[in-house]
C-alpha cells in the first residue's frame, strides 16, 4: 500500500507542478487586482449600515448608490455580476428612507421587525430573484427570467434588505471554478490570473472586492466555503435544512437535499448571525440559540493540519498549517482546551462524498445540461458522450468539467458499485468519529478549507481531490464556517474551516467573530 500511495502521490505531484508551471508562464505579466474602494460606506458591516440607516445618520439611497458605483468600477476586471436591478433597488432604498423618516416605527421596532432595512444584498445566480436571469450558466436557458423570488430572497426582503444583483456561478453549480459559456469566467479580485473557486465564486469575488456587503450562496460540495476561502471572506454552511431551499435552479430535490444548503457569505463575521437569523425562522433562531452569548472558554477545540496523508490531495502548504497552529496557540493561551485530533477517515473525504452522491438517481447532470430537472428519454444516456465529442471539436455549449461530471455519473459510477458501497461505509464511520468528537459537549474542529491559496484559472482540473477538505463536511452533514486567516506570501487569502455539530452554528460563528477581532478578518485587495 505504501508503494501504491507513493506512486499516486508522485503522479499527482508531477501533474500539479507541470500544470502550475505552464499556467504561471502563460499568465506572466497579466496579474491585476481591483482598485481600493474610496467610499467609506463600503467599509461598514451590514449591521452597522442598518443601524445608521435607522438613526438617519446615513441614507439607504446613498448606500445603494455607493455599491452600484463600486460594481461599475470593478466588474470589468472580475466579471462577477450577471445582471443588476439598480433602478428598482434605488426606488426601494428611497422607500426605506421614507419609512424611517415617517415615524411609523420607532428605532427599536425597526431593529426588531426590519433588522436589515435599507441594506443591499446580492445572490449567486442559482438563487432566483424576480425579473433577473435564471440560467445558472446554461446556454440553453439564455433569456429565461425568474418569475418569483426564491424563499431566501423573500426572507431577506421581509427583513428590509434590498436585492441588488445576481452573480456568476459555475455551469449548473457543478464545478469548483466559476466559469460557463454564457456569462464567462470570474476572476479573483486579489489577482485576476487566479480562480475564485466555485460555484458561488461570483458572489465571493464581489463581496471581497467591496462590491457587496452580504450575499446568498449555496453549498453542495464546498460551494460557499471554497470561494470564500479563495477571496478571504466569511462563508457559513448552516445546519442541514434550517434555511429554506425553495426557488433555486437547479432545484434541491429530495435525494440531494441532505447534502446541499443555502447560506450566508459576508465580509464581516459580525454579519453572519444577523443574516442567518434573517434566512431562518424565528423558531429556528430560538432553537439554535443563535443570538445568545457564547462563553468561548466552555468550548473544546480540536484541530488537524491536514487530512492525515491522502496521496490524492496536495500537501497543505506551510502557511496554512502555521496559521492554524497560531490559532490553536492563541486559543490555548486564552484558556480554551485545545487538542490535536486524528480522524483516519478524513483522508477518504473526496471518495466518501462521491460515493454518497452516487446514490442520487433522479437528478441527473445529463438532464440538467438540457435545462431539464428530472425528465428522461431514451437518448439521455448518450448526452454526456455526445457533448464530449462536441467539446473536442470545439462545438459544445458546455464546459469540460460539467461534461466530465456527467460522464462519470452516467458511465463510471455504475462500474464502481462495490467500491462506492465500501466508501459509503467509510463515510458512516467518519460520521460516527465526528459525532464522538463534537456532540458530547460544546466543541469545534479546525481544519483547512483547501491545501493552498487560490490556484490559477483551470488549475483545479489537474487535481479535483483537493476539494476533499470541504466536500467531506457536505457528506457528513455538519455546519461549518470558513474563516479568513490573513494572506500568503503571494498576496492571496488563506483560511480554515470551523466545524461543529448540527444545531451548534452559533459556536463556529462566535469563534469566527472572535478570530476576526484578534486577527483582522477580511483584508481589502
Amino acid at each position: 500500500m505504501k508503494v501504491v500511495n507513493a506512486v499516486i502521490g508522485g503522479v499527482r505531484s508531477t501533474v500539479e507542478n507541470s500544470t502550475h508551471g505552464v499556467l504561471a508562464v502563460l499568465n506572466f505579466g497579466c496579474k491585476k487586482k481591483v482598485p481600493s474602494a474610496e467610499n467609506e460606506l463600503l467599509y461598514l458591516s451590514a449591521g452597522i449600515l442598518a443601524e445608521k440607516i435607522r438613526k438617519t445618520e446615513i441614507s439607504s439611497e446613498d448606500v445603494v448608490k455607493a455599491y452600484i458605483n463600486r460594481i461599475g468600477e470593478i466588474n470589468g476586471l472580475i466579471n462577477a455580476v450577471v445582471e443588476g436591478r439598480y433602478s428598482d433597488a434605488l426606488k426601494e432604498a428611497r422607500f426605506a428612507d421614507q419609512l424611517v423618516k415617517s415615524g411609523t416605527y420607532t428605532e427599536t421596532q425597526l431593529a426588531e421587525q426590519l433588522p436589515l432595512l435599507g441594506v443591499p444584498f446580492t445572490a449567486k445566480e442559482a438563487i432566483l430573484i424576480k425579473g433577473l436571469p435564471s440560467t445558472c450558466g446554461l446556454v440553453c436557458r439564455k433569456g429565461l427570467k425568474a418569475e418569483e423570488d426564491s424563499e431566501p430572497v423573500q426572507r431577506l426582503r421581509n427583513c428590509g434588505a434590498i436585492p441588488l444583483a445576481l452573480t456568476n456561478t459555475s455551469e449548473i453549480c457543478m464545478w469548483w471554478e466559476t466559469y460557463n459559456k454564457l456569462h464567462g469566467r470570474t476572476s479573483n479580485p486579489y489577482d485576476t490570473t487566479r480562480t475564485v473557486g466555485g460555484s458561488s465564486g461570483g458572489e465571493s469575488a464581489l463581496i471581497a472586492a467591496a462590491g457587496s456587503v452580504i450575499g446568498i450562496g449555496t453549498d453542495l460540495g464546498g460551494s460557499i466555503r471554497l470561494p470564500a476561502f479563495f477571496t478571504g471572506i466569511f462563508g457559513h454552511k448552516p445546519t442541514q435544512g434550517i434555511v429554506p431551499r425553495g426557488g433555486q435552479f437547479p432545484p434541491a430535490l429530495e435525494e440531494i437535499a441532505p447534502y446541499v444548503v443555502v447560506g450566508p457569505m459576508v465580509r464581516y463575521a459580525s454579519d453572519l448571525k444577523l443574516m442567518l437569523s434573517a434566512l431562518i425562522s424565528k423558531e429556528a433562531t430560538q432553537r439554535l440559540r443563535l443570538n445568545e452569548p457564547v462563553d468561548l472558554r466552555s468550548i473544546k477545540v480540536y484541530y488537524m493540519l491536514d487530512d492525515g496523508g491522502s496521496p490524492g490531495s496536495s500537501p497543505v502548504c506551510p502557511e496554512i498549517k502555521d496559521a492554524i497552529n497560531r490559532v490553536a496557540s492563541l486559543l490555548a493561551m486564552e484558556g480554551l482546551v485545545v487538542k490535536e485530533a486524528n480522524l483516519k477517515y478524513l483522508k477518504l473525504g473526496f471518495l466518501i462524498w462521491c460515493a454518497y452522491l452516487s446514490t442520487i438517481k433522479e437528478q441527473r447532470i445529463s438532464n440538467l445540461m438540457k435545462g431539464n430537472v428530472t425528465s428522461k428519454d431514451e437518448n439521455d444516456n448518450d448526452t454526456a458522450q455526445h457533448e464530449m465529442w462536441r467539446w473536442i471539436s470545439g462545438k459544445s455549449d458546455h464546459t469540460f468539467p460539467i461534461i466530465l461530471n456527467a460522464c462519470a455519473q452516467d458511465h463510471l459510477a455504475p462500474l464502481f458499485k462495490k467500491p462506492l458501497e465500501f466508501f459509503i461505509k467509510c463515510g458512516d464511520s467518519l460520521k460516527a468519529e465526528l459525532a464522538a468528537l463534537l456532540e458530547p459537549e460544546p466543541a469545534v474542529f479546525l481544519y483547512p478549507t483547501f491545501p493552498h491559496g487560490a490556484a490559477h484559472h483551470g488549475q483545479i482540473l489537474a487535481n479535483p481531490f483537493n476539494a476533499s477538505y470541504s466536500v467531506v463536511f457536505n457528506a457528513a452533514g455538519l455546519p461549518c464556517t470558513q474563516c479568513p486567516l490573513g494572506m500568503n506570501a503571494s498576496g492571496l487569502p488563506i483560511g480554515m474551516q470551523i466545524v461543529t455539530a448540527p444545531g451548534n452554528d452559533r459556536l463556529s460563528i462566535s469563534l469566527a467573530e472572535h478570530l476576526e477581532e484578534k486577527l483582522g478578518g477580511w483584508t481589502p485587495p
